[in-house]
């Protein structure tokens, strides 16, 4: 019984923590990345617009892997990508980008 009224402030906290943020200011725009290297990559994706990362994202060789981030007020998806795995170095730059909707963003 006292376990119980000990966890409950605990329980509260964390339930508190888990209501949604509102959402982007100019929607979601749907966009693909296609890999033209010859071989599989994961990539680490910066998401500008509302400074989100999507982690390792995988895409296959002659694939295109569908990604959805935030837009600008232009509806275009504002980026920054790199190999994951590796340290920022010169071997291993990030690149930016701006993507429009259903567009593709071919990574040579």
């Amino acid at each position: 019984m006292n376990l119980s009224k000990a966890l409950l402030p605990v329980i509260c906290t964390l339930m508190l923590g888990c209501t949604t943020s509102e959402p982007p200011e100019y929607g979601f725009v749907d966009w693909f990345l296609s890999n033209a290297t010859g071989s599989r990559m994961t990539l680490v994706v910066y998401d500008k617009v509302c400074g989100r990362t999507h982690f390792r994202v995988r895409v296959a060789t002659s694939v295109e892997t569908s990604i959805s981030t935030c837009s600008d007020s232009e509806g275009r998806a504002d980026i920054r990508y790199k190999q994951a795995g590796g340290l920022n170095s010169p071997d291993n730059p990030w690149f930016d980008s701006r993507v429009n909707a259903n567009q593709s963003l071919i990574i040579r």
